[in-house]
């Protein structure tokens, strides 16, 4: 088996955008996944591309950039691969501590959609999906990771990409590389009205509503803090219409077309790990997005990729290193 260029380990919406981001710059790709693409916390997303007023103010200048790049991103993938990503500009009501403001419009994909359309561009460029593969453990010889140990036995690769999610943690700890991430259970449903459409995004307190080009409704999400299974349970469903119907009542009698749910991954200050780990050779981490995963795809491909090729990135990685919560720490971006 031919060694990549890059080993990716998480084949969720931030590995994929980076193995795209990647072949376009001619590194070869191998993704590992220890389920199927986009089944972790990317399912459990409705793509909103969120507005500043959600973010913390480390993560303003990571999503301006990437609110740039996502039309010429969904519009590349679609000229490669004749697929759409769902991509709309929808006005954006926005209801947090009886406030209300109102945005003319805030983009939003469809992260499925996405996630087919990713996948089809990256094979046809050449890169490699292995899906099923559960990731055990990291290779290092001495300070330099060299590939990972897996359930069909060993891959390596020139530099390693550790983006799995909730899986990231217990990965990077067997080679003693502390992250601190908790499980944040999501539960989602998806309606259809029977007459009439929602012209625009409802982001209130309780519950968002996220209109879809073929005529779904998202309505999202729990949040169960700490929780990693994948059941969605009846009674949050229920509370999740409940609140739907109070925002916009024609939800009541909507068609139900689909009930899931997903593990988000969230950091102990609320932003992700980007870029190398200090004092390893040959590694990188994107991971611990929570809710922004989808938002800032685009972005984190381009600041991990500039990071594989020695580049400095647009974008300042300092907030966002894996090891800034040690005593000790100086972070590296290049």
């Amino acid at each position: 088996m031919k060694q990549p260029d890059v080993l990716i380990v998480g084949a969720g919406i931030i590995g994929l955008t980076l193995a795209y981001e990647l072949l376009q710059r001619g590194q070869s790709v191998r993704v590992l996944d220890q389920s199927a693409v986009g089944q972790g916390a990317t399912r459990a997303a409705a793509g909103m591309l969120a507005t500043d007023e959600e973010l913390s103010e480390p993560l303003h200048a990571l999503a301006a950039v990437s609110r740039v790049l996502y039309p010429q991103l969904v519009r590349q993938l679609f000229d490669e691969t004749g697929l759409t990503s769902g991509y709309l500009e929808l006005p954006f009501q926005l209801r947090q501590a009886k406030q209300t403001v109102q945005f003319e419009w805030v983009g939003q994909v469809d992260p499925p959609l996405l996630v087919q359309a990713l996948r089809q561009a990256i094979e046809q460029r050449g890169g490699v999906i292995e899906e099923q593969v559960s990731v055990l453990r990291l290779l290092r010889d001495n300070g330099t990771v060299t590939g990972v140990e897996t359930s069909w036995g060993q891959q390596v690769g020139r530099q390693v990409v550790i983006a799995g999610g909730r899986g990231s943690e217990p990965l990077l700890q067997t080679i003693g590389i502390p992250i601190d991430t908790l499980p944040v259970k999501g539960e989602c449903l998806s309606v259809r009205l029977t007459t009439g459409r929602l012209e625009q995004t409802l982001f209130h307190e309780t519950v968002y509503l996220v209109p879809k080009a073929d005529g779904r409704i998202i309505i999202g999400a729990t949040e169960h803090v700490g929780e990693e299974s994948t059941t969605v349970n009846a009674g949050s469903i229920s509370d999740l219409l409940a609140a739907a119907i109070d925002v916009y009542p024609p939800i009541r009698d909507a068609a139900l077309v689909d009930i899931w749910s997903g593990v988000r991954p969230q950091t102990r200050d609320g932003l992700p790990y980007l870029g190398r780990v200090k004092g390893i050779d040959g590694l990188l981490v994107a991971t611990g997005h929570h809710r922004h995963g989808i938002l800032l795809a685009p972005v984190t491909a381009q600041v991990l990729a500039d990071c594989v090729m020695n580049r400095k990135p647009e974008v300042a990685l300092e907030a966002f290193c894996c090891r800034r919560h040690e005593e000790e720490n100086t972070c590296r971006s290049d």
